[in-house]
């Protein structure tokens, strides 16, 4: 399966588990902070592809930069630990995000999965600071990993 074709299918069922929970719970904060992914649709979303980068054992360093309409890009970059993280890859990823690129600046939270021995796949999911999604990000691995992680970087769009 292609990269984007993949891609797609893991935010169409990310979409899905949203719409899931908001049907059990829509009270619920998480609901409330994600009513702009209850909507989604290829109007109200930007695409964008580029590079994930990740190395560390217990402690780690991320980073992601992705290509908009040009000449605009974005990028997001991540430490931390101690964590249960093993990691040192690279990866093409597409994804999209859900929110105005241009109004993404400061800190934003962060999920992501990782699994790959030479070759596998990685989600990345960013959130402003109220676990609002404003991107997801899906590629296929060249390297090794091990990484089930949450956290807080910055973002900056130029």
């Amino acid at each position: 399966m292609q990269l984007q074709q993949r891609a797609t299918q893991v935010l169409e069922d990310k979409q899905q588990r949203i719409k899931d929970f908001a049907a059990l719970q829509p009270d619920h904060p998480f609901t409330l902070a994600n009513q702009h992914m209850l909507q989604l649709s290829t109007q109200n979303s930007w695409n964008a592809t580029g590079e994930l980068s990740m190395t560390g054992v217990l402690w780690w360093a991320m980073n992601l930069t992705v290509d908009l309409a040009p000449p605009h890009y974005v990028v997001f970059n991540a430490t931390g630990g101690p964590d249960a993280d093993f990691a040192i890859f690279t990866s093409a990823v597409t994804g999209y995000f859900f929110v105005d690129p241009s109004t993404l600046h400061g800190e934003y939270q962060f999920t992501l999965e990782a699994v790959a021995g030479g070759g596998g796949e990685v989600s990345l999911d960013l959130y402003d600071m109220n676990w609002s999604q404003v991107g997801s990000f899906f590629g296929m691995v060249v390297g090794i990993s091990l990484s089930k992680l949450a956290g807080s970087g910055t973002i900056s769009y130029h």
